[in-house]
């Protein structure tokens, strides 16, 4: 997994100010990634885990984010299981449309404030995403000048939504340089690989080619989180999964995302996500 700057090419349909593509695959997520460009991301099927900048967490059918210019992101589903088939709508575009900001205009004053908080990202919620729902899956067939209306009006709608979630702390540091990026990201991909066994930090360190004193100060410095930190949120995001997932007691969710005890894992549970594991499934099913 490696973390790249992308400048998005328009390949799938020829609009000069956007693009449109529409995935479906059995595996998502096969490096963490920015662009300059906006992105909205739209998830109809596929469950996993989410990491956008210092965030981790689980993502599930219906999810709609809207993702700023440069903020390191990744969708990524389970590929072991065969009934994890991911289906995503992604829509990418910039302020720039003809060489001009249109959203800097008066008229879009909304618009523009929802893609300065979008450097955080944003998760919406599901009375949001009804609205903008037919938009969404229409834009890629109808007429150029159509579908540019369209995605204006559905940010229009976004941006007056009462159901905003921050995704991303105030606090994390985009990386500088691809440099510190893909370094960094050889430690995500080490912790998202081996997560269910005892991670050593003297490991992470040869992967990542520093010292243990160094890669410890480097990792806060980049994520606004401990190594400890980062790999307890991100079993408590794989927990979270078989939890959604129903199929797994919580014996099994334990050991399965990482923990040697039902103890700590009750405990590093609740200190992430403020409930308890019966509680979050419980809670799940009545959103659903």
């Amino acid at each position: 997994m490696k973390l790249d700057y992308k400048s998005i090419e328009l390949i799938d349909r020829q609009f000069q100010s956007f693009r449109i593509n529409r995935q479906t695959d059995p595996y998502l997520g096969s490096n963490w990634h920015f662009h300059a460009e906006y992105e909205l991301l739209y998830v109809l099927k596929g469950r996993g885990i989410r990491i956008v900048g210092d965030n981790i967490s689980e993502f599930a059918p219906p999810q709609l984010a809207l993702i700023g210019s440069k903020l390191p992101h990744l969708w990524k589903n389970d590929p072991d299981e065969d009934s994890n088939e991911a289906d995503v709508l992604i829509v990418q575009f910039n302020r720039l449309f003809a060489g001009q900001d249109i959203f800097s205009i008066p008229e879009f004053r909304s618009i523009s404030e929802l893609l300065n908080l979008s450097q955080r990202g944003i998760l919406f919620n599901k009375k949001t995403i009804k609205k903008v729902h037919n938009l969404l899956l229409n834009l890629a067939n109808v007429g150029e000048a159509r579908s540019l209306i369209d995605l204006q009006y559905i940010l229009f709608e976004l941006s007056e939504s009462r159901e905003k979630h921050l995704i991303s702390s105030p606090e994390f540091i985009v990386p500088l340089t691809l440099v510190s990026g893909n370094r960094l990201n050889k430690i995500i991909d080490y912790i998202s690989k081996n997560y269910t066994q005892n991670i050593d930090l003297k490991d992470l360190s040869r992967e990542a080619a520093m010292t243990p004193t160094s890669l410890c100060r480097f990792f806060k410095n980049r994520t606004n989180k401990t190594i400890l930190q980062f790999i307890s949120e991100f079993r408590v995001g794989k927990a979270c999964q078989m939890l959604i997932d129903g199929n797994y007691s919580i014996s099994d969710i334990c050991f399965n995302s990482g923990f040697n005890s039902l103890t700590s894992f009750y405990r590093v549970f609740r200190e992430i996500k403020h409930i308890t594991p019966q509680e979050y499934k419980k809670n799940y099913k009545v959103l659903n």
